[in-house]
């Protein structure tokens, strides 16, 4: 005979522990069904259960296996007797077992023999339930699947928590009403009135014989006004089918049922309510259907706006790249959002804790970030830290950490924070620093004084030139203005033409200098810096000597104009050409992409340098710039590793004569732009089931080729599947979904590279035929569509036998464009119904 578990030491507040979570009776959740499917394939078991045991059912909260049990009763739970010990409660062959050998769960469906479920613990100890996996037939797990079954146990307590966590902070958003009822005793009793539990008395036709007071209050009426009338009145409409069938069930097992469905309210609002069904004998021994029921609104409505505020978040943060982590202090328990996972590249079942999120900084940076954390749990501040990290695979990046901790009575309860990837932004600055640096060499082996003065006018930028000008460090000049650094040559002209160029007006003067014993002859440029938005931040200061008139002021203006693009074009891949089309400058960027030293460019022609199909597409370019026209254009290079993609543009240098001398090429990597609008462009317009185009691209793709002119020459077949709904209804929605991606791979068979094919949503297909100038034609790949269909599809050991309608449209009306194409061609599939299905109808 089965013997029922015993009832654990601290059943009281076990129970009171579950039913604090709110997830009794709760509709299931994606989360909780990965993590049984995780534990059956781990486990090597076809049935997995997440089961909660109440005071006297188990109820599963997610579970393969064993389709349409929700619960079973605690007396014959194997998991009642899992939740008596902390480790893996284990049965090899429950039929040799006494305690289970006649327990109905064994010598009936679903005949279980091997069991093995490890305990849902709380913090305080309490065992509310388990994660157990069933087989048919008798074994062990070994070593390694009894941890994994205890980690994946742990995660689903976690989860648990936290689901309740999330549900409890948006049940805080009470109203004022319910606030002030709960001012006096006459409120206490309101509220608990409001809150009774409904109940109601009907015969098997649904005419209520009785109805309590919290029922009538529910529906606006009193229960006399109740009595007489069909409980099915108060249901919502759409639910009424549904709910007729389950009373009924009811009244022909005599099974007690728990189901939530949707009431309407007096003012016609929608309410949800849990009901708890059984049957119920009268004076003369005829069935009542007894219903108790709870107002369970509130908790669907919070639960409907968690998962759509998880949903944001993750898909916000995924986007933006941001991760959050939140430590509970007192659990000592560390939470990582899925973003927070992928930056350290670690999985799903990854488990962090405080200490091994530390170690994961790179050891220059553990200490900064552990110093960070113990002062904000010892004086409350935050933080935002720039740190480099080492991710799970050995990846080296930088990341910025911010975090604040939260108290409760003085003392630190949790820290919460958020973790983004900036590798990209610091390997930019570093390339910034570097440019500035090789900025700063190369303007101090020039014989011309350049100074950067900002709107202050104090020094910011000095090349060795001018700090001899000065006869100063650059350290002391910098931050300086003139006046400081030269009180006794304070010239009132100077000035003034430093306060024009700091208006927008650029300035080009000669001044003399004496120099020791030497009388120098100085030419001038102040150049205004001006931001995109027209403020001037600042002024470029340029001094040449020009005592020697020996020195070409040609030569001079060509180093000058020169250097200015290469300085302002140094991240990027730069070279300079001349007007023969010769190479005068090449960067270190131009030499690593095209693999070739300097020394081996300057001096030679384009042509010599290049691969031959590389200069001839850029000769037409050259040109162009050569007569004046700044040019930019985009080339791709799919032979290269990684098919790179460059921004270039074609730059003059025109010479103070308005003549051209050349031109300046600058060319910027934009690959990570261009694949991740492709990327982006891709989730938006295809379908991730079928990788078929979606209706959006669909659409899209349809009015892109009315706008070309296409559309009088282009055929659309509509598509939908015959008798697709008994494939979900029989065999599953992951049959069905297999059933449409082979679907999905036959229609792309059938048609040319040129046309188009979609998933415009559930069992519906299109195809768009480009060039098709006979409606046979189009007709023709209809037939092969129709005979696709009814062959039959393999999905595992089953032969799924479906079939397809077709509607047919090729006289495209250019003036009605895409949209009436579609329109006409999904009528024409809708005769093909009417007609009998497996058909093409035009």
């Amino acid at each position: 005979m089965t013997t029922p578990a015993q009832f654990p030491d601290n059943e009281t507040d076990r129970l009171a522990r579950l039913r604090e979570l709110l997830v009794l009776d709760s509709e299931p959740e994606a989360v909780f069904d990965s993590l049984v499917q995780l534990a059956s394939e781990l486990c090597g078991t076809p049935i997995a259960l997440l089961s909660l045991i109440d005071a006297d059912r188990q109820w599963f909260k997610a579970g393969i296996g064993l389709p349409g049990v929700r619960e079973t009763p605690r007396d014959i739970a194997f998991c009642a007797h899992a939740i008596l010990d902390d480790g893996v409660f284990e049965i090899a062959d429950a039929s040799q077992d006494p305690r289970f050998c006649d327990n109905p769960l064994v010598t009936g469906a679903p005949a279980i023999r091997f069991y093995a479920g490890a305990p849902l613990q709380l913090e305080g100890g309490e065992r509310i339930g388990t994660l157990c996996v069933i087989d048919s037939k008798a074994h062990h797990l070994d070593a390694g699947q009894i941890r994994a079954l205890q980690s994946l146990a742990r995660i689903a307590t976690q989860m648990l928590q936290m689901r309740r966590d999330l549900i409890e902070r948006a049940l805080k958003a009470r109203s004022a009403y319910e606030q002030a009822l709960i001012a006096s005793e006459a409120q206490h009793r309101a509220i608990n009135e409001e809150q009774s539990e409904l109940v109601s008395l009907a015969r098997p036709d649904g005419v209520l014989v009785y109805v309590n007071p919290a029922y009538a209050r529910q529906f606006g009426r009193a229960p006399a006004e109740l009595v007489g009338r069909s409980l099915f009145d108060m249901v919502e409409a759409t639910d009424r089918e549904a709910v007729q069938a389950r009373l009924a069930q009811v009244l022909s097992t005599g099974k007690i049922e728990h189901s939530q469905n949707r009431m309407q309210a007096p003012d016609g609002s929608e309410l949800w309510v849990d009901w708890s069904n059984s049957v119920q004998r009268d004076a003369a021994d005829a069935p009542l259907l007894r219903s108790v029921g709870r107002d369970v609104t509130a908790q669907i409505q919070a639960e409907t706006a968690l998962r759509a505020s998880e949903d944001f978040l993750s898909r916000t943060g995924r986007v933006a790249g941001v991760g959050g982590w939140e430590l509970d202090l007192r659990a000592g328990k560390l939470s990582w959002s899925e973003q927070t996972r992928r930056i350290h590249e670690v999985g799903p079942d990854y488990v962090p804790t405080l200490q091994s999120g530390l170690d994961f900084y790179a050891p220059e940076s553990r200490s900064v970030i552990e110093m960070a954390v113990q002062r904000a749990m010892d004086r409350g501040e935050g933080w935002d830290l720039e740190l480099p990290l080492i991710t799970a695979t050995g990846r080296s990046i930088w990341t910025r950490a911010v975090g604040e901790v939260e108290f409760d009575d003085a003392q630190p309860i949790r820290l919460v924070g958020a973790l983004q990837d900036i590798t990209e932004r610091k390997l930019l600055e570093q390339r910034i620093d570097e440019s500035e640096d090789f900025v700063r060499r190369i303007t101090d082996n020039l014989p011309v004084r350049i100074a950067y003065i900002d709107h202050d006018q104090r020094y910011r930028f000095v090349n060795l030139a001018d700090c001899r000008h000065f006869d100063r460090e650059r350290e002391t000049i910098i931050g300086a203005t003139r006046r400081e650094l030269l009180p006794e040559a304070d010239d009132p002209d100077m000035q003034l033409r430093l306060v024009r160029a700091l208006a927008g007006e650029a300035q080009q003067f000669e001044f003399d200098e004496t120099a020791g014993k030497n009388l120098l002859r100085i030419e001038s440029r102040l150049i205004p810096d001006v931001a995109a938005s027209g403020v001037v931040r600042g002024v470029y200061s340029i001094g040449f000597d020009i005592t020697e008139r020996s020195r070409s002021e040609r030569e001079i203006q060509r180093q000058t104009t020169t250097m200015r693009a290469v300085i302002e074009a140094m991240p990027a891949i730069v070279s300079v050409v001349d007007r023969n089309l010769r190479y005068r400058f090449v960067n270190s960027a131009f030499e690593r992409w095209y693999g070739v030293g300097r020394d081996e460019v300057v001096g030679r022609h384009a042509r010599a340098v290049l691969e031959q199909s590389e200069a001839e597409r850029s000769a037409a370019w050259a040109q162009r710039a050569l007569a004046g026209e700044t040019v930019q254009f985009e080339r791709a290079y799919p032979k290269r590793p990684g098919a790179p993609h460059l921004a270039v543009s074609y730059i003059p240098l025109h010479l103070q004569d308005g003549s051209i001398d050349g031109f300046v090429i600058v060319a910027l990597d934009i690959t990570p732009h261009r694949n991740e609008a492709v990327r982006l462009q891709r989730l938006a317009e295809r379908d991730p089931l079928t990788g078929l185009l979606n209706r959006t691209g669909f659409e899209a793709r349809l009015e892109q080729t009315f706008k070309n002119g296409n559309g009088p020459t282009s055929a659309l077949l509509y598509v939908d599947l015959d008798h697709f709904k008994a494939v979900n209804d029989n065999h599953g929605h992951a049959s069905g979904d297999k059933v449409l991606q082979l679907f999905a791979q036959r229609l792309v068979r059938l048609v040319r590279p040129s046309d188009s094919v979609a998933r415009l949503g559930g069992d519906e297909f299109a195809l768009l035929l480009t060039g098709v100038h006979e409606l046979a034609n189009a007709q023709s790949v209809a037939a092969k569509v129709v005979a696709a269909g009814q062959l039959p599809f393999k999905v595992g050991t089953n032969q799924l036998q479906i079939g397809a309608s077709v509607g047919v449209v090729h006289d495209a009306d250019p003036t009605q464009g895409g949209s009436d194409l579609l329109a006409r061609a999904d009528k024409a599939m809708y005769r093909a119904k009417e007609g009998g299905r497996g058909r093409s109808t035009i």
